[in-house]
Order: C-alpha cells, then sequence, then structure tokens
C-alpha cells in the first residue's frame, strides 16, 4: 500500500514538473504580454517621474523668482529649459485629469496644470521641512531647506546644460554662484 502511495505521489510530481515545462505557444504568448505590460508600466514610470521632476522645478523657479533674478540672472530662462524639457517628455500625449482635481496634462495645457500644481508643490515639497537642529522648533530656513536645495539643483542643473547666464565652461565660477545663491535662499525668510 505505502509503495502505491510512493508510485501515485512520485507520478504526480512528475506530471507537475513536466507541465511546468511545457513550452507551449500559450506560455511563449502569455510571457510575451508580460513583458509589454512591464515595458509599458517602465515607461509610464519613467513619463510620471520625469513630468514630475520638471514641475518641481518650474515651481521651484516660480517659488524664488526674485532670489534667482537677483543671483543667477534671469529666471525665465530657466523656466524655458524646464518647460522645454517637459514638452519633450509629453510629446502628443495627454495626460488625463487627476482625481484630485489636477487637469489633464498636454502641451497645451502646461501652465494651467502648473497654475493648478504650484501651491501644492510649494506646500508639500519645498515648505514641510522638520527641525533640523533638534531645538524643537522649526524655523523659516529649516522648513524652506528642501525646497531651498531644490532651486540651487535645478538653476545648476540648466547652466550644466549650457542654459542661462551661469553656462559656460568655467566651471569654477558657476559652483560659486550657485553657492552664493543657496546662501542668500538660507539667509532670507522665505
Amino acid at each position: 500500500m505505502i509503495r502505491i502511495g510512493n508510485l501515485a505521489m512520485a507520478g504526480v510530481a512528475l506530471a507537475l514538473g513536466l507541465s511546468a515545462c511545457d513550452d507551449s505557444a500559450a506560455n511563449k504568448k502569455a510571457n510575451e504580454e508580460a513583458a509589454a505590460r512591464a515595458a509599458d508600466a517602465e515607461k509610464a514610470q519613467k513619463l510620471k517621474d520625469s513630468v514630475e521632476h520638471n514641475f518641481d522645478c518650474l515651481a521651484a523657479l516660480r517659488w524664488q523668482k526674485a532670489a534667482i533674478t537677483a543671483a543667477a540672472g534671469d529666471a525665465k530662462l530657466y523656466e524655458d529649459f524646464y518647460r522645454e524639457k517637459l514638452e519633450a517628455s509629453l510629446g502628443d500625449q495627454t495626460l488625463p485629469a487627476g482625481e484630485d482635481g489636477a487637469p489633464a496634462l498636454s502641451r497645451a495645457t502646461i501652465q494651467q496644470y502648473a497654475d493648478w500644481a504650484y501651491p501644492k508643490t510649494v506646500e508639500a515639497k519645498f515648505r514641510a521641512g522638520k527641525d533640523a537642529n533638534g531645538d524643537g522648533k522649526v524655523s523659516d530656513q529649516e522648513r524652506s531647506g528642501r525646497g531651498f536645495n531644490m532651486v540651487g539643483q535645478c538653476v545648476q542643473f540648466a547652466a550644466e546644460m549650457g542654459k542661462g547666464p551661469l553656462a559656460g565652461k568655467d566651471k569654477v565660477a558657476r559652483m560659486f554662484k550657485i553657492e552664493a545663491l543657496r546662501k542668500s535662499l538660507k539667509d532670507k525668510e522665505a
């Protein structure tokens, strides 16, 4: 009796093993469909990340426009750079309106979307800092630290890509001007 049970179990295991190794057309098709879905999901995530980063930079530049203009030249040049990147990322696509009230996003509605996203981005990302020095209070500089860093990063990246008055081969001068911008942001009330 035990031998028959062992033989039956071995037969079941063998059948399961063979079915798992079956390389039929259905398995190939399922694998191809899964790979296509994964590629589409990765493409959608890259688009989402690119759009979010470019809107964060546009909001950062708008948030500290006066300081950028004083320390790094005309802020419009940097805004134009990120708007061009955003248009290139979107291409001919239209992202649907969001459940949170976000308007549909396309090349034609970039400004409308930017106006909608600006106050939310400033409060959620640029003014959401925490107590950095452990004194139990959150100062304006601590609260806005992340936003100030974002402003500096966006200006620096655009300059390194050849846009704006800080563009050029003199990386040392650019570094000092970016640091001066960061310092001027941290020294003022946000």
